[in-house]
C-alpha cells in the first residue's frame, strides 16, 4: 500500500474512534435539572427534552428518590404513549398541558418478561406537553387534582 492510503486509513480510524467515544460521552451525560411545584410540593426533577433522553426516560434505574422525578418536555402537544421498558419501580405518570394537570395514571407497575411488543402503554386523556414521572402513590399521597397549576423553576 502507498503511504498516501496509510494515511488516509489511519486518519478515517481516529475519526470514527474519536466520534464513537463523543457520542458515547454525550449519551451518558447528567440530564439538566430543575423544580417544579404541584400545588404545595416541589420536586426536584431531571429534564428530559431531546429524543433520546425522553426515550431512555428512567430505564434501568433502581429507584427514585422521594419528591424527585423526571420531566418530558415536547415541543408541541400530543398523544404521547408511555411504558415501563426496563423499568424496576413503579410510577405515577402526571399528564400536563400549558402548565395544568389534565390526568392522571397512577401506581403503574413494571411488566418484567413481557417483550416490547407486549408492554401496556398509557396514554393522556388529551393532548399534553408534559409528563412527569414521579414514585408510584405520589399523586394520591399529595392529593393532585385535575386542574392543579404546575409552576416551573429553572
Amino acid at each position: 500500500m502507498n503511504r498516501k492510503l496509510i494515511w488516509s486509513l489511519i486518519t478515517i480510524l481516529v475519526l470514527v474512534v474519536l466520534g464513537g467515544a463523543y457520542f458515547g460521552f454525550k449519551g451518558k451525560q447528567a440530564l439538566p435539572t430543575s423544580e417544579i411545584k404541584i400545588g404545595d410540593q416541589v420536586f426536584k426533577v431531571e429534564v428530559a427534552e431531546d429524543m433520546m433522553a425522553r426515550a431512555r426516560g428512567l430505564s434501568g434505574r433502581e429507584k427514585l428518590d422521594e419528591n424527585q422525578g423526571m420531566l418530558f418536555i415536547f415541543n408541541y402537544p400530543g398523544d404521547y404513549g408511555f411504558w415501563m421498558k426496563d423499568m424496576k419501580f413503579g410510577l405515577d405518570l402526571v399528564w400536563i398541558k400549558e402548565n395544568r394537570v389534565v390526568g392522571f395514571a397512577e401506581n403503574v407497575q413494571p411488566e418484567p418478561g413481557k417483550t416490547v411488543f407486549g408492554l401496556t402503554t398509557y396514554h393522556p386523556p388529551e393532548a399534553v406537553d408534559k409528563v412527569l414521572e414521579v414514585n408510584a402513590g405520589t399523586v394520591g399521597k399529595y392529593g393532585f387534582k385535575i386542574g392543579d397549576r404546575v409552576e416551573f423553576n429553572d
